[in-house]
């Protein structure tokens, strides 16, 4: 608001309506003040003026040290605060300058100029400053429909990620080709396979328009597809998790743990010869920690690059704490954040 292009024509047509006011209502005889009405008019519009400045050196300076300071007042309370300062500063020498050493009045006789000087400055700084705040809140406002309709965007792009993965020729054949040798070999099985194969393909799709999902929910759609996962490479694959009931309801960002685990079969060998080892527990930041060893594959299917950054900007627009990515000691560890939800 301050720094608007237009904030000298904003000043000036402030000074102009203050003037007109003090015309029409005889502020001068009223008040018995010796001065000209020409020079009150100055004085006006050197408050207004003066204040408005004054207030724009506040708001650039403000960002820069409030890092700094021990307290965490909001922005906009700051800087009311230190502009209430600002005036009694600006009012005081410009009336003694004009009166005393301009006009050449008393101190005495300038006692009620400066009082109705100082009024005046309050007003005009209160009006300001209400203006501020209320272009902060709606560009505040307008910046959380961006971010929420950002979110959306992303959340939808995971939730698609999440779906064609499921719905991904390899996927559907890898799943049918496991399914028909079950079929033949172990019936109850067979019948399990399809139970939970059902269940994934069932979470993904409640899955859509939230935002958030309980890590209840997740966990139950980790025991469905760690089975798909398990039955398929044969030993190939372990999967252990250890998850505390007392962290069960709270949440992370949905197919955040899928796209985890997609990640670590994607990159890595799994083979009954070398089997890949993937962990899911809680650590008390609150996080969810998925781990497993590093056994890179030496070709690597195509990537599209979305997983892991999706998933990163998703958090970023819920939460101020980031998913933790970890490659050390020949492991790979991801840390997604657990949100608590107030009652």
């Amino acid at each position: 608001m301050f720094a608007h292009r237009f904030r000298y024509l904003f000043a000036l047509l402030l000074a102009i309506y203050s003037y007109l006011n003090l015309h029409f209502l005889d502020t001068m005889s009223r008040y018995q003040l010796a001065a000209p009405e020409w020079i009150a008019g100055l004085v006006i519009t050197a408050i207004v003026w003066l204040v408005w400045e004054g207030n724009h050196l506040l708001s650039r300076a403000i960002p820069r040290v409030q890092p700094h300071w021990p307290w965490s007042w909001h922005p906009l309370a700051i800087h009311f605060a230190l502009s209430l300062v600002l005036v009694l500063l600006v009012v005081g020498p410009l009336v003694w300058f004009v009166g005393g050493a301009y006009e050449g009045q008393s101190v005495e006789a300038l006692n009620m100029p400066l009082k109705l000087c100082l009024v005046f400055g309050y007003r005009v700084n209160l009006f300001i400053n209400i203006l501020n705040a209320v272009e902060f809140l709606f560009r505040q406002f307008r910046q959380s429909q961006l971010e929420a309709e950002q979110l959306k965007k992303t959340t939808v792009q995971a939730e698609l990620q999440a779906l064609k993965a499921q719905v991904n020729p390899h996927f559907l054949f890898n799943n049918f080709n496991v399914l028909s040798v079950l079929v033949d070999k172990d019936p109850a099985r067979a019948k399990e396979f399809i139970q939970q194969l059902s269940r994934v393909y069932r979470h993904v799709l409640d899955q859509s328009d939230r935002e958030l999902v309980s890590l209840d929910e997740e966990m139950r759609f980790l025991t469905s597809y760690s089975y798909l996962l398990k039955t398929r490479f044969n030993g190939g694959l372990n999967i252990q998790y250890n998850v505390p009931d007392q962290y069960l309801n709270y949440y992370i960002v949905p197919a955040a743990l899928q796209m985890v685990l997609e990640n670590a079969i994607k990159h890595n060998v799994s083979s009954h010869n070398r089997p890949l080892t993937i962990s899911v527990s809680v650590e008390d930041s609150p996080g969810l920690v998925v781990t497993n060893n590093l056994q890179p594959k030496t070709e690597v299917e195509p990537s599209t690059r979305v997983g892991l950054k999706n998933i990163r900007q998703r958090y970023r627009f819920i939460t101020q704490r980031d998913v933790a990515i970890d490659q050390q000691s020949g492991t790979f560890r991801v840390v997604l954040p657990l949100i608590q939800l107030a009652n």
